[in-house]
């Protein structure tokens, strides 16, 4: 039985939301989160940061306030293998797609929340062309279809999708809430990404959370990305 009290669970749950950007590729799969027009149209765009840049640009307990501790080693830690996902061809491809969906780099961090709640974040760099692509279809297949089943190992998990408003930041963004039916009760969780740029903040967790400190992580960001 999978309980999402312990700290494992909670890395699992961050590691399942984010799956699309931490251990699988990306699909086709059509349909689009926020405010997704196109806007990367420079004739010669920046390069990727480096994974040592985007370090210092990561949410911290001072950004955040009181409440707030950060997770030890990272939200993707772990054999994720037995994860699947079945009822949504879509993410079944991503999940088959492999790393071919990495960005040129990354850096990411996670929190819990008074102890019963979870912030994980993810910046990603890449040519502004690149970034804009594969968020369009990482957030597009797992917004193509409103309810799947995943199982870990042998524990069926149902969850239901729905679109979410993202506010007007950076270049680009896009949002989905997901509901997880676990054993232990529905967990519900936002993912949102925003691109500035050359680099990319994804934030999920209670939505809460995600919709509070979005701002904050984007202003964390070069200027000139």
């Amino acid at each position: 039985m999978l309980d999402i009290t312990t700290s494992k669970a909670r890395r699992w749950i961050l590691a399942t939301a984010l799956s699309g950007a931490l251990i699988t590729g990306c699909s086709n799969g059509g349909g689009e989160g926020g405010d997704a027009k196109p806007r990367v149209t420079p004739a010669v765009e920046p390069k990727p940061l480096a994974e040592g840049a985007l370090h210092p640009l990561l949410l911290t307990q001072a950004d955040l306030g009181s409440g707030y501790v950060q997770v030890q080693g990272q939200p993707g830690e772990g054999n994720f293998d037995d994860i699947a996902v079945q009822g949504c061809p879509a993410l079944e491809k991503l999940g088959q797609s492999g790393a071919k969906n990495m960005f040129a780099a990354k850096a990411e961090t996670s929190f819990t929340y008074n102890t019963d709640a979870t912030l994980g974040e993810e910046l990603h760099s890449d040519r502004p062309s690149v970034l804009s692509s594969k968020l369009r279809e990482l957030f597009g297949a797992y917004t193509s279809c409103p309810t799947y089943t995943m199982t870990s190992g042998t524990t069926p998990i149902e969850v239901k999708v729905s679109k979410s408003a993202t506010p007007e930041l950076g270049d680009e963004r896009f949002a989905y809430t997901s509901t997880m039916e676990l054993p232990s009760g529905a967990q519900v969780l936002k993912t949102m990404a925003v691109r500035k740029g050359n680099v990319a903040v994804m934030l999920v967790g209670a939505p809460a959370l995600v919709d509070r400190h979005i701002k904050t992580a984007v202003g964390k960001l070069p200027a000139g990305s």
